[in-house]
């Protein structure tokens, strides 16, 4: 099987559906697009997908050399190895691309964690309709909303729920609470959100002297990135591989991505954060349909955490949330309750599992037809 997968977190989920599949067939052969944990799963990396971490149009507009690059290397790799299947995760601008050319070459294209269709490009449901023999989605609402527009879809769950346990209840410090800072796994969240951030962890730390502060830097993100930011002496910079220290956060300002659910499921209090390029924001803003730009609020259907998007993301903004959350135990413990409800509401944890058996079983209808 080929498999392409474009970001830290998919590499990450994409990774835990391998090893599930190397349990069914122990001499199953994967290779294609992938990061440093497809690798450990014994995936053969034709190229590191993550490391060009695109993310809204400039970003890929300023890549299209090396994304038409990558296509002709796919094809390439499927003319001398012919793959069974094609399984694309997540990464839609580059896999549905990908995934064209695979179906036009009879190759059986598999998805998992859909493109989301939902919030803008409804129109990519037509092209997935014709050329995605099978759609494994990890949100409930997922599965009636491409099963309408006619796409074989089926929910398997959200494979965080693998990974991170319930919380456990725990003493929090209100008075001297532990903030983390989640800017994110690319190199231009980073640089989009890290300064506002450590202004507002400043501000902060003024009204709060006991507050203490964690900036969480991705797997895939060197340490030396961080020298252009001036951090502070008073921000510790941790990995955290397991989620052991995030754990330990009372409050968090979260940027938009996978780590609102992180934060979620282990019942932490956050601010949804999202700064991008001017052109990005304009032309998302015409685009996207959903009321919500925060995952957790999407799966709650309710703005369970609030949302500071591009000019509402400021310092003074920030601080002044996290301030008065902190200082209401009746809001902040509100919120955990709805965390709560939230991570109910995702179901069981068997995501890897429940894809890798319906891979085998497109694969097994393939073969009869």
């Amino acid at each position: 099987m080929f498999f392409s997968v474009g970001e830290e977190s998919a590499d990450l989920h994409a990774s835990r559906l391998c090893a599930e599949l190397k349990k069914r067939d122990a001499e199953i052969e994967l290779f294609g697009f992938g990061g440093e944990k497809l690798q450990a799963e014994g995936v053969e990396i034709l190229y590191p997908l993550p490391e060009l971490a695109l993310v809204g149009f400039v970003e890929v507009l300023k890549h299209l050399p090396a994304i038409f690059r990558l296509q002709s290397l796919a094809r390439r790799a499927w003319e001398e190895r012919k793959p069974d299947a094609v399984v694309l995760v997540d990464y839609p601008g580059f896999n549905l691309r990908l995934a064209k050319a695979a179906h036009e070459r009879g190759i059986p294209v598999l998805y998992y964690i859909a493109p989301q269709a939902w919030a803008w490009k409804e129109g990519r449901t037509e092209t997935m309709r014709r050329i995605v023999r099978r759609l494994m989605v990890i949100f409930p609402f997922e599965e009636p909303f491409f099963r309408k527009r006619g796409v074989e879809t089926c929910y398997v769950g959200h494979p965080l729920l693998e990974r991170i346990a319930p919380p456990n209840e725990k003493e929090t410090h209100l008075n001297a609470p532990l903030i983390g800072l989640l800017p994110g796994s690319r190199k231009n969240e980073l640089r989009h959100l890290l300064p506002v951030m450590l202004k507002a962890a400043a501000l902060l730390r003024e009204r709060l002297p006991q507050a203490r502060f964690r900036l969480f830097l991705a797997d895939g993100l060197p340490v030396n990135l961080l020298h252009s930011f001036s951090l502070p002496h008073f921000v510790d910079v941790v990995r955290d591989k397991n989620y052991e220290r995030r754990r330990e956060l009372d409050f968090a300002w979260t940027g938009s991505g996978t780590a609102t659910v992180e934060n979620a499921l282990l019942g932490i209090p956050m601010a949804v954060l999202f700064r991008s390029h001017p052109i990005n924001v304009f032309l998302g803003r015409r685009l996207v349909r959903i009321p919500y730009i925060g995952m957790v609020n999407l799966i709650a259907q309710k703005g369970v955490c609030p949302e500071f998007i591009q000019e509402q993301c400021q310092p003074e903004t920030l601080a002044r949330y996290a301030e008065e959350l902190l200082s209401s135990p009746e809001r902040y413990f509100e919120m955990i309750e709805d965390l709560k409800k939230m991570r109910a509401r995702m179901g069981e944890a068997s995501a890897s599992k429940r894809a890798a058996e319906e891979i085998f079983a497109a694969l097994s209808c393939e073969e009869q037809s």
